[in-house]
């Protein structure tokens, strides 16, 4: 319902805007839509949308695939940590989408550059927030993991799994919109599928319905992976919620 409140506020504006413009560079919602809908399979809309799905999908999971083991191992062992963090710090500030072009010459013009690219925007700041949350567990349950002689797969499952859980999430919220903005870049070059090439194809060809269309499909892109980022959350941090 929220969304729906949400999209409602956004519609709104829009027409606003398109009534008071009056131009086609702004059409209104509606032919917008009716185009979408009418274009989604003859113009390969749909397979737009499962490329830049399928690029941002494979660059989470390789991101969290190499973030929590080197957010855990920071977090657990100090002395690995003064080597690590310091790393992290000075690689999590510099611009990532400026070594696009690095990546085109190493790994080629393909998906696998864009992939790579996204992979290691979210990488910094979930490693960084999961050493953090390793780092916040209380010292008293570990002592008493000691105590009781867990073993160490259980402390992973039972202490320090639930503590980093939140904090994975966070940060997919945080790098989410960020690694869509590097997307719609990435696919500009050297592409011939993906939302960012269809906005600036259409764009090129002073389509403008079009291009509204392929930037309402990568809003509602994002949109799905924020609410499958809160339903995950839900199911697996807070799992009484669903109950």
């Amino acid at each position: 319902m929220k969304y729906l409140r949400g999209m409602g506020v956004v519609l709104l504006l829009w027409y606003v805007a398109a009534f008071l413009i009056s131009s086609p560079v702004i059409p209104f919602p509606h032919s917008v839509f009716i185009y979408t809908l009418d274009q989604f399979v003859p113009q390969e809309m749909h397979l737009h949308l499962l490329y830049s799905l399928y690029r941002i999908l494979l660059g989470l999971f390789i991101a969290l695939f190499f973030a929590i083991p080197t957010g855990m191992i920071a977090g657990r062992v100090p002395a690995l940590d003064r080597l690590i963090s310091p790393v992290l710090y000075l690689l999590y500030p510099l611009p990532k989408i400026a070594f696009l072009p690095v990546f085109m010459v190493l790994l080629g013009i393909g998906d696998l550059s864009k992939i790579i690219l996204i992979a290691i925007i979210i990488y910094f700041p979930a490693s960084v927030t999961i050493r953090d949350g390793v780092k916040e567990i209380p010292f008293e349950f570990l002592q008493l993991a000691v105590a009781y002689h867990l073993s160490r797969k259980q402390v992973l499952k039972d202490i320090i799994w639930p503590a980093i859980l939140p904090r994975i999430f966070s940060s997919l919220r945080i790098t989410l919109g960020i690694s869509l903005s590097v997307l719609f870049i990435s696919e500009t070059y050297a592409a011939s599928y993906g939302l960012g090439y269809s906005i600036m194809n259409y764009w090129v060809m002073a389509q403008y319905t079009g291009m509204y269309a392929a930037i309402m499909l990568l809003s509602l892109l994002g949109l799905l992976l924020y609410i499958i980022v809160d339903w995950a959350e839900r199911l697996c941090v807070h799992p009484r919620a669903n109950m």
